[in-house]
């Protein structure tokens, strides 16, 4: 899976400035569309920057989303350093 580096920032930077709460469905609006967002979600919380569980990997089936979408900890200082 390749990664979309303005992309994932794009990513990180939405979740860092949403409600306390996260995201829902929103954080797949993207003119990338959304199988890319998920992707990069997907890679985001195999490096531990969003929660466990937000993307389940289903198989054939495609990939489920459980929303809200957080950032963890090591998310937040990520996407913090990349708006420096």
């Amino acid at each position: 899976m390749t990664i979309d580096k303005a992309l994932e920032k794009e990513v990180l930077t939405r979740l860092l400035h949403a409600h306390p709460n996260g995201l829902g469905k929103e954080i797949l609006d993207n003119y990338r569309g959304g199988n890319a967002v998920a992707d990069t979600l997907e890679y985001l919380q195999q490096n531990g920057l969003i929660h466990d569980g937000s993307v389940e990997a289903a198989g054939k089936s495609g990939r489920n989303l459980n929303y809200p979408i957080k950032l963890s900890s090591a998310g937040v200082d990520s996407a913090k350093s990349l708006e420096a």
